[in-house]
């Protein structure tokens, strides 16, 4: 099997120089350099290759370059997916990541299966983080409370200094960590706000969910699209929409011991599906699926007719 990843010059030589020595050293996705994980076009491309080929080495040849092979399967994300790389040339499969939609791949891979339920398009959960270290207590106490994430995503209202007290003064300590999104060791429960709720909502993936299982520690969040969608049951998340109802939920696990054991094990029982190498054999699965069909079921002319009426209708699919 060969697998192509497509991508800007520019980008390979800035985040990926040394890309060949870690695809030869077969270097285990979970100890990758920090650069493979923050940015999803590194994410969706060079992190998917390089963890195929810790899980199913030797099995797959890979290469890398600006422009798609007649003769491999092409991976890219949707910011490189244009003329530039001729897509036209061979099998496209397009990370739609949390971008617009791609019209004119021959595959597209989704993070939301609730989106992924249209036909033609693929649910594939996001990676998850790279070297988290999981909660190191066994114990059903609440000492701390944690936002992992982006500063301009948290709601103002969530890290004010009235929240913070609130919990002070049940002795709970609420740790806000925007830049290490690794550290779980002292963490028992998980909090997940955004400040916009819009359409754009629903083509985010539920890594932060996912990460607080691979954590070991529980989440209070808002009911976001992506989380539904693969909501098993309460045990799965405690929804919360403000910060009273946020509170609410740490007290009903701090008094409730029993449902924070059984969440905790909801988590580990959910990593089956999500984990790493649970993800590893869902791309793998795709890839020999697209393999077994053939590489030239269709022709370079109605490929790039196809990608041809794709860019044509791009603009009227912004908001979808």
């Amino acid at each position: 099997m060969k697998l192509h990843v497509v991508s800007r010059s520019d980008f390979i030589e800035a985040h990926f120089a040394d890309f060949k020595e870690l695809i030869d050293q077969a270097i285990n996705p979970n100890d990758i350099p920090h650069r493979f994980y923050c940015g999803g076009r590194g994410v969706w491309t060079f992190q998917t290759m390089l963890s195929l080929n810790y899980y199913y080495n030797g099995q797959i040849e890979c290469s890398w370059g600006t422009e798609c092979r007649p003769d491999a399967i092409n991976l890219m994300h949707n910011d490189h997916y244009g003329s530039r790389v001729k897509p036209w040339v061979g099998v496209t499969v397009v990370a739609r990541a949390d971008r617009p939609p791609v019209i004119g791949a021959d595959y597209v891979v989704e993070q939301n299966p609730e989106v992924a339920a249209i036909p033609g398009r693929i649910f594939i959960p996001n990676w998850p983080q790279p070297g988290v270290k999981p909660r190191e207590r066994t114990d059903e106490t609440i000492q701390t409370v944690a936002f992992f994430g982006r500063v301009d995503s948290f709601p103002e209202q969530f890290r004010s200094e009235a929240f913070k007290q609130r919990l002070a003064e049940q002795g709970i300590t609420l740790r806000i960590s925007f830049d290490n999104w690794t550290n779980y060791q002292d963490v028992d429960v998980c909090i997940s706000f955004r400040k916009s709720h819009d359409h754009k909502l629903a083509r985010k993936p539920a890594s932060k969910l996912i990460n607080n299982w691979l954590g070991k520690t529980v989440m209070i969040c808002d009911d976001e699209p992506s989380y539904r969608a693969i909501r098993e049951s309460e045990l799965d998340y405690l929804i919360a929409k403000t910060p009273d109802e946020a509170f609410d939920a740490i007290m009903k696990l701090k008094n409730n011991p029993e449902l924070y054991r059984q969440m905790r094990e909801q988590g580990e029982k959910r990593l089956q599906v999500y984990s790493r190498e649970a993800v590893a054999a869902r791309w793998y699965r795709l890839f020999e699926d697209i393999q077994e069909k053939g590489l030239h079921t269709r022709s370079t002319f109605a490929r790039a007719l196809r990608f041809s009426f794709g860019k044509a209708i791009r603009p009227l699919t912004k908001k979808f």
